[in-house]
């Protein structure tokens, strides 16, 4: 058989209310005593270095603090990459100058005229000449006075019109003897490009 508590046995509202206040104020005490120096190094009343336990809360939040730097991601910096010493390699380049020039020549019949390049050995020069009318005898040749030869034909033939690339075979005097063997004047037109140093009518 179940007996309901006696009314007298039970605390008053009073006493509650005592006993609520009380608690709080010991929780306080303890905040401020106990609980924030051990656990953040906080001493308001000075009771905690005297129990050692300000020194404690300093040790913990100095540990926290190591630990949110260490999980702390540092942002990543891109270098350039520096080249190794085998992957160096330096770019030399030699700068070829080319000229271009245009020159006529006007041959009346049986008049011979002659145009020269200076090339040196290895020199190269594009050509293009042609007449506006009739064909001429021609004589592609060479000559270089410092190595004395006087004359080395290379073509030779009867033409309105050649084109090619003339690679001179030593250092001198490159070019073309016209003859007009027709009975009209015709007009030659020379248009070069190349490594020549100069380009001239020979007289």
């Amino acid at each position: 058989m179940q007996h309901a508590p006696n009314p007298a046995d039970l605390p008053s509202s009073a006493k509650l209310i005592k006993s609520t206040i009380l608690a709080a104020v010991v929780a306080a005490f303890l905040l401020v005593v106990a609980i924030l120096p051990a656990e953040y190094g906080i001493d308001p009343t000075g009771v905690g270095s005297v129990l050692g336990l300000t020194k404690m809360g300093e040790i913990k939040t100095s540990l926290a603090h190591q630990v949110a730097e260490q999980n702390t991601v540092a942002p990543i910096t891109t270098l350039p990459a520096k080249p190794t010493q085998q992957g160096v390699a330096e770019s030399v380049e030699t700068v070829t100058t080319l000229r271009k020039d245009s020159m006529e020549l006007t041959l009346v019949p049986n008049e011979g005229k002659e145009i020269k390049l200076a090339l040196n050995k290895g020199e190269r020069a594009r050509y293009l000449w042609y007449t506006d009318g009739g064909a001429l005898n021609f004589d592609g040749h060479s000559d270089s006075v410092k190595l004395k030869i006087d004359y080395k034909s290379w073509q030779k033939g009867t033409s309105q019109r050649e084109e090619g690339e003339l690679v001179a075979e030593f250092d001198g005097k490159h070019g073309w003897f016209w003859r007009n063997r027709t009975s009209k004047t015709v007009t030659i037109t020379l248009q070069v490009e190349g490594e020549h140093a100069d380009i001239e009518e020979a007289i």
